[in-house]
């Protein structure tokens, strides 16, 4: 009489499927919370928190079991998620200092004027490139613990993605746990 077993697979493609979406979610809606919300430290491991209780709910619920691969792939989905939301606000701030196209048109006649009042001698700085933006974004994010030059801002940062995917960690556990009632 052949044995019966149970595939784990259907499941767990589900629950990867669901967890990617969800944490894509809670990425994307991290990114839009105020400037005053995103406190140094704390914020990270928030959201981490609830994108490990997430994965963890939807865990519990299509019967996964939470081992170390799946925590593992907790940990490296909501590191990315973290610094995706981490990118995603950085953009966002970007856009909302962009100046409007009358505003660029007034700057181009202008400097167009000045070209032409000096004899055309005026050179043209280089635009910083979005990765020093980014870095400038992520030290004016801890100004208020002080002036850090580079690496410091981007090694707190990595410090934050990693507290923030151990808080995702400590989540899909609590969540993931079966309670009796």
């Amino acid at each position: 009489m052949p044995s019966e077993s149970v595939s784990t697979k259907g499941p767990f493609a589900s629950w990867l499927g669901s967890a990617v979406l969800v944490l894509v979610a809670i990425s994307i809606v991290a990114a839009q919370a105020p400037a005053r919300l995103r406190l140094l430290v704390l914020f990270p491991i928030v959201v981490g928190w609830a994108m490990g209780a997430a994965t963890g709910m939807f865990a519990k619920a299509m019967r996964v079991s939470v081992s170390l691969r799946v925590a593992s792939i907790v940990v490296a989905f909501s590191t990315v998620a973290l610094a995706a939301s981490t990118w995603q606000a950085f953009r966002l701030e970007t856009a909302s200092r962009a100046t409007s196209p009358r505003e660029q048109q007034l700057a181009l006649n202008l400097m167009r004027q000045m070209e032409r009042d000096s004899g055309g001698e005026i050179a043209v700085t280089p635009t910083a490139s979005v990765t020093d933006e980014f870095r400038h974004y992520l030290a004016r994010r801890v100004k208020q613990l002080g002036v850090w030059s580079s690496p410091w801002p981007e090694l707190f940062w990595s410090m934050e993605l990693f507290a923030g995917s151990l808080a995702a960690t400590w989540g899909l556990r609590v969540s993931s746990r079966s309670q009796a009632l």
